[in-house]
């Protein structure tokens, strides 16, 4: 079983500048026919009939187990296709990668980063660490062989293994692969009818035998039509901006000041102003306050106060008295030491 990928340009030959693709006058619509070949169907594995198909960018592998569409035999489908381009920001404003450079997981398939490239590169380097081989729908490093039985007996457990731990995320590639800051989505919407017509069906298959030698033995079972076309011939364009910046934060913030406080610019200014001057004289006075108590010479009332308060056994004491100042000079006795003199010197007279 192996898996195959054409662009629908491929298929049918076709160039942008061709002006209709059989027979439709249409410069934007592509119409296929395509054979389902049943009869090549392996039992069992295959048990759905039709075609799938997948519109994605030319620089971008297609990963057809997981987006597509199926088609059905016997019927007609158009698809109508609408495209967007999405451009995220990145940094400090989203988890997302310009050119994958950032994520520690090597591109295996050479192309354009998408988030799809590098889960499956991620699986394939599991794959080779852990079990020693490539899985062969998946590109492989230099150096190392696609996974067979001869060489790789037990490969088949590792792979189903590494499948169980893959889907549960334990292998971290989920957290790993980033979204690309630039994304192109094609959105489709289909519509389904009958073809070939009851009337036209003999003629169309005997024109289909012509030119592909192809016989039909199942005629409608065997056989499908698409028609894919742009609805619009113009895209949508979306990107990220951020949604508060400098410039807008300080416009909010005057005008909820405006709002609520009625001031202007000048006005803050002298709010400001007061505030600092108000700020300079508390500073001041608390200054002035500190040092008065502090470091004045008599250290204010609390030095009268602990002088006051001093016992009076605590005070230095003298041995001798103060010298008496007033003796130094002339000073008359008084009269009753004169009489007890004399009455001392004199005890022999009657």
């Amino acid at each position: 079983v192996t898996k195959s990928c054409l662009t629908l340009c491929d298929i049918m030959g076709c160039s942008p500048s061709d002006s209709s693709v059989h027979g439709i006058p249409r410069p934007d619509c592509l119409s296929l026919t395509l054979r389902t070949e049943q009869n090549d169907f392996i039992p069992l594995l295959s048990t759905v009939t039709g075609a799938r198909v997948m519109v994605h960018e030319r620089d971008e592998p297609a990963f057809m187990d997981d987006a597509g569409f199926n088609l059905r035999p016997g019927v007609e489908t158009s698809i109508s296709m609408s495209k967007e381009a999405l451009d995220r920001l990145g940094g400090d404003y989203g988890d997302c990668t310009k050119n994958g450079s950032e994520v520690p997981v090597e591109n295996l398939y050479n192309t354009k980063y998408t988030q799809q490239v590098c889960i499956h590169s991620c699986f394939q380097e599991s794959m080779i660490k852990e079990c020693g081989c490539a899985y062969i729908f998946y590109p492989r490093p230099e150096g190392v062989e696609f996974c067979d039985y001869k060489k790789h007996n037990s490969w088949g457990y590792c792979y189903y293994k590494l499948q169980d731990a893959f889907s549960s995320d334990r292998l971290g590639c989920f957290t790993k692969c980033r979204k690309p800051c630039s994304v192109t989505i094609y959105k489709l919407s289909a519509s389904y009818s009958q073809w070939p017509s009851v009337t036209s069906q003999d003629w169309v298959f005997q024109m289909l035998s012509r030119q592909n030698n192809y016989t039909i033995k199942n005629k409608r079972d065997g056989v499908a039509k698409l028609n894919i076309f742009f609805k619009e011939l113009n895209y949508k364009s979306n990107s990220e901006s951020p949604s508060v910046t400098m410039v807008t934060l300080l416009s909010n913030l005057g005008s909820q000041w405006s709002l609520w406080f009625g001031s202007s610019v000048l006005s803050v200014v002298e709010m400001a102003e007061f505030i600092f001057d108000l700020l300079v004289i508390t500073f001041l006075m608390l200054l002035r306050r500190f040092r008065s108590r502090y470091w004045s010479p008599g250290r204010g009332g609390r030095g009268t106060q602990e002088v006051a308060s001093t016992p009076a056994t605590s005070l230095p004491s003298s041995s001798s008295p103060p010298p008496a100042y007033s003796t130094l000079g002339p000073h008359p006795a008084p009269s009753g030491l004169a009489e007890a003199s004399a009455s001392a010197h004199a005890p022999g007279e009657p």
